[in-house]
């Protein structure tokens, strides 16, 4: 009975809910994530509370047991806490895990259900580059998002940062909410959710840019909740120029949706600000990343500036990418729209991303035309048998007893093996042929034909097992290569 009672204690709720209003509950996981926030960004905190773990966690005003934090910042405790039955892990622990997990969850989601866009060949273009990062990126995948749409309300950046893994340029334009912007706004919404699809609600309203610099930022996002239903995720270096403003953004976006938004923190001096400024209640539903020299665990992607600034210490296929957009980037404040896809940051793409095509647009009719000239130049639903194949230079490959794999150095390998009465020989003569480079699908099946007797059938289907896996160029990367 008594281990009943406990389970019954820690029974987890979705704190992120807005559902959830245990308000002990919420006080309990939002005191671990700042104790979390202090391990990793305050110098000298690790220290003190391996020396003293009572007395540091009381003169930084939490009151949660010592053992929870020890489970969830050390790696020895959590190891030792990793496979036991819930009821004897800490309380608190158990619950910001649960927390953890929520997150996880809720981005995997984003990933695999609702950024799928509805038109067809949107969606299987965006599968297949999202299927490619897996050999070329490896697990760092699985934090991109692959959102299809994403808007730009400004060109530019005011603040700067020095470690920007796009690269993003001085703030040069802002986007006015006036009533020719708003009109042209509101039906770049609309035509977009036409097109992509709820997909589009997946979209933030920044990328290489800081979302506070636009003074309307909140009536954009207004706007955008009136489309979707939903609203953007806010990710700023800016939150401390006008505290009240992030705390009043901040309170009607998590009314209207409580989801996860985030604070670049670039000065251990901003941290205490921050501290200062916000409950850890209010910002539970906002990921602090500490973006500065002195955190024991900044968070300096190696692309962009960072990579520049860190050139002795990156290995070229160590490259890393924050670029989170498998789609269309639509600036307002220029009018432009974009067509880009992740991929490892190197000398050739220091920010990590594969840019297709830029065009501009003048109004709504020209936004319109353009975004579906672009969708139907450079997305194809399935690659044609008359198409010349090229193997993507940046993914080594390599035969097996099972059949072939695929694979980037350190990174996951992408094994194919021969079933459904397909012989492991096959895939190697298959692999043989595309070796060759710019043969066609009729090509291969033919030769094949000849010279094994192959089913054409069999060929064409562990042609389409590559395409899918996003091993072949895309039409628009091999135009010039016959």
């Amino acid at each position: 009975m008594e281990s009943e009672d406990k389970l019954n204690d820690l029974k987890l709720k979705n704190v992120i809910s807005p559902a959830c209003d245990d308000q002990e509950y919420i006080r309990e996981v939002a005191e671990a994530k700042r104790a979390l926030e202090l391990w990793t960004m305050e110098p000298g905190f690790q220290e003190a509370f391996l020396a003293a773990p009572e007395e540091t966690l009381t003169a930084y005003g939490l009151h949660i047991d010592p053992l929870s934090v020890k489970i969830l910042c050390t790696t020895e405790a959590a190891k030792e806490y990793q496979n036991r039955p819930p009821e004897e892990m800490p309380r608190v622990a158990y619950r910001y895990r649960g927390f953890i997990c929520e997150k996880i969850a809720d981005r995997d989601r984003m990933t695999q259900e609702h950024c799928v866009p509805k038109h067809p060949a949107f969606r299987a273009w965006r599968s297949r580059q999202l299927n490619r990062c897996w050999a070329e990126l490896g697990m760092k995948n699985r934090s991109l998002i692959h959102v299809p749409i994403i808007f730009e309300l400004d060109l530019g950046c005011s603040v700067g940062c020095p470690f920007c893994g796009v690269m993003a340029g001085r703030l040069q334009k802002v986007c006015p909410y006036d009533e020719e912007n708003a009109t042209l706004w509101k039906g770049v919404l609309a035509f977009t959710k036409e097109t992509v699809g709820d997909a589009a609600g997946q979209a933030t309203c920044y990328y290489a840019t800081e979302p506070l610099d636009n003074p309307d930022y909140e009536k954009f996002t207004d706007d955008f909740f009136e489309v979707f239903d939903t609203v953007p995720q806010l990710t700023t270096a800016a939150s401390m120029r006008n505290p009240e403003r992030t705390r009043a953004y901040l309170s009607s976006a998590l009314k209207k949706e409580r989801r996860v938004h985030r604070f670049s923190v670039l000065s251990l001096e901003i941290l205490h600000k921050i501290f200062e400024t916000f409950t850890m209640e209010e910002l539970l539903c906002v990921e602090l990343l500490p973006q500065f020299a002195d955190a024991p665990d900044n968070h300096f992607a190696k692309t962009g500036r960072a990579r520049e600034n860190a050139l002795d210490h990156v290995e070229e296929d160590d490259g890393n990418t924050i670029a989170c957009v498998s789609g269309f980037v639509i600036n307002m404040a220029e009018r432009s729209i974009r067509m880009l896809t992740p991929c490892g940051s190197s000398a050739a793409r220091p920010t990590g991303e594969i840019i297709v095509a830029k065009e501009f647009f003048s109004d709504l009719e020209d936004f319109k035309r353009v975004l579906t000239s672009m969708i139907d130049r450079y997305m194809v639903p399935e690659f044609s048998k008359e198409q010349p194949l090229f193997l993507r230079p940046s993914i080594s490959f390599e035969e097996t007893e099972d059949g072939v794999e695929f694979f980037r150095p350190k990174k996951l390998r992408l094994k194919f093996r021969g079933a459904d009465d397909l012989s492991p020989k096959l895939y190697h003569a298959v692999l043989k042929k595309l070796m060759e480079g710019g043969k066609t699908a009729y090509d291969i099946a033919g030769e094949l034909m000849e010279e094994q007797d192959a089913f054409p059938a069999n060929v064409f289907f562990i042609l389409r097992k590559f395409e899918l896996a996003g091993l072949f160029l895309e039409p628009y990367e091999i135009e010039g290569k016959n």
